[in-house]
């Protein structure tokens, strides 16, 4: 006989009693932030592009068209492939996948990652070399919370991500941003900046670099800059964090080594993720590091670790499904649209901006020509429907300083034939820009 338990009757109305009354008094005018945390009082809420997603849809009478996020393709995310894998997860004896899974992950997940993102590393790492993490972003906050101390340095390229500088300023640390050029970061000015800080009696712990496929500029770092980016690095005793959230993904060929790669892993941190590659929704990403700096961030986790469902699911899909296929038909994808946007974007760039076609990753990085702001076209795109963040979003301060006005687009998440007509709206709002109109 099964007995039934109804929950008893209950008001919506607020509670009337003493306690109740008294809590109400205590706390009714007394704000929630006094009571946070130094770090957090000094934080907003993050935009769109720290969040990573593709914005509101402006208000506008055309259909809406979003280059603004950094999220794979739509149609082409593999559900049915990964719908069957965590259909076999589920089906296996006992329920490992439905209980904690430790501070790691799982294991066999960390191998089947090296072996195929690690493929080229000279030590071959196993499952040791990697911590499981809540995508790319926790792989940063867990690098953050694990070495930085309130008040010390993290030296960024410029532009960099915006979201990684929230995360490192949610750390209480200094952002410092070095410029780049065509090969990557400036290493003169990156060699005078650390002897200004030092001088100051600062305290530099980490050099945040993304080398490959840069999130904003789309640009690779040569070979020959990360060479000398390590052995700056090395002789200055600061770690290298690089982020390879989208090395996976190149048109024609690979890019240069990581520098996890050149240097046998000593004193760098990698990122990376599953987000670009397959779904940002996933919240499935890494640190690879030699075991001892791994075992170093352990004792900073806090949150029991991530899904161990998921985890599994993403073994399955490497082992027994199309990942590797997956992969490359997201290369042949994504260079597609890449040439698609500039072809079409061709026609207003001589009097508006300059740009260099990537080799890889999800974006074009605009750089508007003098008399344009990044602000303007973008508000006048919106205006059309189109909606991309402003480049001074990705830039300490949101000043991009001498490096002028520019804007990002991303042209991974719309189908290709939007593309060409969000090139068209674009152009218009260049030439709205440009007249003030």
């Amino acid at each position: 006989m099964t007995t039934r338990f109804d929950a008893p009757n209950q008001s919506l109305a607020p509670i009337s009693s003493r306690a109740a009354d008294a809590a109400r008094e205590a706390w009714d005018n007394f704000p929630a932030l006094y009571n946070a945390n130094t770090a957090t009082k000094g934080m907003t809420a993050g935009n769109m592009t720290e969040w990573g997603l593709s914005g509101a849809a402006p208000k506008s009478q055309l259909p809406p068209i979003s280059l603004g996020g950094g999220i794979p393709d739509a149609e082409t995310q593999p559900r049915a492939e990964l719908l069957a894998a965590m259909g076999r997860v589920l089906e296996a004896p006992g329920d490992a996948p439905l209980v904690y899974g430790g501070a790691q992950g799982y294991r066999p997940l960390r191998d089947e990652i090296a072996g195929y993102f690690a493929r080229n590393h000279p030590s071959q790492p196993t499952a040791d070399w990697y911590l499981l993490t809540n995508g790319a972003a926790g792989a940063i906050e867990s690098i953050c919370a694990s070495f930085l101390d309130p008040g010390d340095v993290v030296i960024t390229e410029i532009p960099t991500f915006a979201g990684s500088l929230r995360t490192m300023r949610g750390k209480q640390a200094t952002v410092i941003g070095v410029g780049m050029d065509d090969e990557g970061i400036n290493l003169d000015e990156l060699d005078a900046t650390i002897d200004r800080l030092e001088a100051d009696g600062r305290t530099i712990k980490l050099i945040y670099t993304q080398p490959t496929f840069h999130n904003p500029t789309g640009l690779t770092m040569t070979l020959e800059r990360r060479l000398g980016l390590i052995e700056l690095a090395a002789r200055r005793k600061i770690l290298l964090m690089e982020d390879h959230a989208y090395s996976e993904l190149y048109f024609d060929g690979p890019p240069p080594p990581t520098l996890s790669e050149l240097t046998d892993g000593w004193g760098v941190l990698t990122v990376g993720t599953f987000s670009k590659v397959i779904a940002t929704g996933l919240r499935v990403g890494w640190v690879q590091a030699r075991p001892d700096w791994i075992q170093a961030m352990v004792p900073a986790r806090f949150d029991m670790g991530n899904s161990p469902l998921l985890h599994r699911m993403l073994h399955e899909f490497m082992v027994r499904g199309n990942f590797r296929e997956h992969v490359e038909e997201m290369r042949k994808l994504y260079g597609l649209k890449a040439k698609t946007l500039a072809s079409a974007l061709e026609p207003y760039g001589e009097p508006y901006f300059d740009v260099t076609e990537p080799s890889g990753g999800f974006f074009l990085w605009l750089k508007l020509r003098e008399g344009l702001t990044g602000d303007a076209v973008r508000d006048f795109a919106a205006e059309d429907g189109l909606s991309f963040p402003s480049g001074n979003r990705f830039y300490p301060g949101n000043d991009a300083g001498n490096d002028g006005e520019s804007v990002r687009l991303a042209y991974s998440w719309p189908p290709a034939q939007k593309l060409e007509e969000a090139a068209d709206r674009l152009g218009r709002a260049f030439n709205r820009a440009a007249n003030g109109s």
